[in-house]
């Protein structure tokens, strides 16, 4: 089974919590190395949004990913990325990652978080029976006081009869400023935001699963969908711009590549 769909592993994940699953993990390979690689593709997402709009419904979204020797890449969740160690069973790097707008909020005045950007580092191992543990930090570079992340992970995949599985399991903490950012109302906002204060301190944000199965089809050509369950924790559940304390994230995507040989 030619399983060029790997890409699809990536294109699937249009969530920033499985976003890990791109070129930065070791995982075993499937697939024969190339030079350069370039996958284009789209499909339907619910649960996320880069803008923030309508995230609770299914969008039309476009895909698009290119890599050299799989050290230098890029692509619309991880950004711009270099795998500054890469051997096999270990791969440490950075990236300069987009960071998602948080969506207005119809009805208020609030000041919510624009697209952005945060630089990255991040380390993966992989452990016996290709099971991958590991995880990044990263930080506001734009000058929106967005603060800091850390998500953690462990993850597995395997070739099943119908393609490519993977499944993950994943945490992620917030520092004080990404917190009151993305989920805070300063006092000062309050007037004509329709909310009360409120000031959320960081630590853990959310603990969460997920699965994809990417299905190759002929020699250039892949399907996928998946799906993620994420649980809001600490003071980030509580907050009043948020209708529930969880999200389901589910999607299908398909991908052309072009590549050249190894």
């Amino acid at each position: 089974m030619k399983l060029h769909a790997l890409a699809v592993a990536t294109a699937l994940f249009a969530l920033p919590a499985a976003s890990v699953l791109a070129q930065a993990q070791p995982y075993e390979q499937v697939e024969a190395p190339t030079t350069w690689k370039v996958d284009i593709g789209g499909g339907v997402v619910r649960g996320f949004s880069a803008t923030g709009a309508k995230s609770d419904q299914f969008n039309v979204t476009a895909w698009g990913s290119a890599s050299y020797r799989d050290v230098v890449y890029a692509n619309g969740l991880d950004g711009l990325g270099w795998n500054a160690i890469k051997r096999d069973g270990f791969h440490a790097g950075a990236q300069l990652r987009p960071r998602f707008a948080a969506g207005d909020i119809e009805g208020s005045t609030l000041d919510r978080p624009d697209l952005g950007a945060d630089a990255a580092l991040y380390a993966y191992k992989r452990l016996p029976g290709n099971v991958v543990v590991g995880g990044r930090v990263q930080h506001d570079v734009t000058g929106d006081d967005a603060g800091m992340e850390v998500m953690a992970s462990v993850g597995h995949q395997r070739v099943t009869r119908v393609g490519l599985l993977q499944v993950m399991a994943y945490g992620r903490a917030f520092d004080d400023a990404r917190a009151k950012r993305y989920f805070g109302i300063a006092p000062e906002a309050v007037p004509g935001s329709g909310f009360s204060a409120y000031e959320p301190s960081g630590g853990a944000a959310g603990a969460g699963a997920a699965a994809l199965l990417a299905i190759p089809i002929g020699d250039r050509f892949g399907m996928g969908a998946f799906v993620n369950y994420e649980q809001r924790l600490g003071d980030i559940k509580d907050s009043p711009l948020l209708t529930d304390d969880h999200v389901w994230r589910a999607g299908l995507i398909g991908v052309v590549r072009f590549n050249s040989g190894q």
